[in-house]
């Protein structure tokens, strides 16, 4: 069996019997033209995973038809994209999981079957838990292409790798870029009911907002050509970031992993935004 190689640097798009119709076709081209690089698609096919040495000819025949459709159609909507393509047996969420450890970014479709509304299917799932690099999930429902990249702040540390790709992707795109922070104060406000922790509770939310203002100070030093924005709500964080969504070519928001293969944890934010907005790169923040 020959082993397959993904091309460093590219841009990995998951391929299915609809990812040339997929509008993660379309996400995963512009992000290649735009970074200048080429797009891989890669079709996995889960049937032999268990027997690896054993690849039927048809199996392999229609995937090769599946990325060619869409080497294809990437060739009609940016030329100037060089495509390769590569078909491997192997369980689907790993075969890409495998692709991102040499690539700059993974692309997929929420969907897949058995998927249950509002929620990305098994594979999206288990790629954005393990992958070694960005990955770009994308609904059916296509996002805007001009408009703001948004990303959420983490109240803590700022999320410096969720900013940074949210601001190399704005600078990209040509496009603004909204920061969201959200603080659920007014629940934290319910349970102390008393006047000193109150107090003590605005001074903490004071301080933080204080701190993301500094951070964004620095980051509009080093991207001088991004208009940064910074929104602070002292509300649901997901409800400000999935409505800023709507509107957005794309929500960044950032996830801490633990260990290469030994998963991420999404938190509640990102895993509520995944289930949402349009199209969302969830950006591995790693813990020292």
């Amino acid at each position: 069996m020959v082993e397959h190689v993904t091309p460093p640097g590219s841009v990995v798009l998951g391929v299915d019997g609809s990812s040339h119709t997929h509008p993660a076709l379309d996400v995963a081209a512009g992000e290649a033209a735009r970074r200048g690089v080429g797009l891989h698609a890669l079709h996995v096919y889960p049937w032999s995973a268990a027997v690896r040495s054993w690849e039927p000819r048809e199996a392999l025949e229609e995937g090769q038809r599946l990325v060619q459709r869409v080497a294809e159609q990437v060739a009609s909507i940016h030329p100037a994209v060089a495509v390769t393509t590569g078909v491997v047996f192997l369980d689907p969420a790993l075969g890409l999981v495998q692709a991102s450890q040499s690539a700059a970014v993974v692309v997929v479709g929420a969907g897949g079957a058995g998927t249950v509304p509002g929620h990305p299917g098994e594979v999206a799932q288990k790629v954005v838990m393990h992958a070694s690099c960005p990955v770009v999930v994308v609904r059916d429902t296509p996002a805007v292409p001009d408009g703001p990249v948004v990303v959420g702040m983490d109240p803590e540390d700022g999320a410096p790798e969720a900013m940074r790709y949210a601001l190399e992707d704005a600078a990209r795109r040509g496009v603004n870029l909204v920061a969201i922070q959200g603080v659920q104060s007014e629940g934290m406000r319910r349970r102390w009911k008393d006047f000193a922790t109150r107090s003590r509770l605005d001074e903490v939310l004071t301080e933080a907002e204080r701190a993301n203002r500094d951070r964004l100070a620095a980051w509009r030093a080093e991207f001088p050509q991004v208009d940064l924005r910074l929104e602070q709500v002292r509300d649901d964080p997901v409800s400000a970031l999935v409505d800023a969504s709507d509107t957005a070519a794309l929500t960044v928001v950032g996830t801490r992993g633990h260990g290469n293969l030994m998963g991420l944890l999404l938190g509640s934010v990102s895993r509520k935004v995944l289930q949402q907005a349009p199209v969302v790169a969830v950006v591995r923040i790693d813990e020292d």
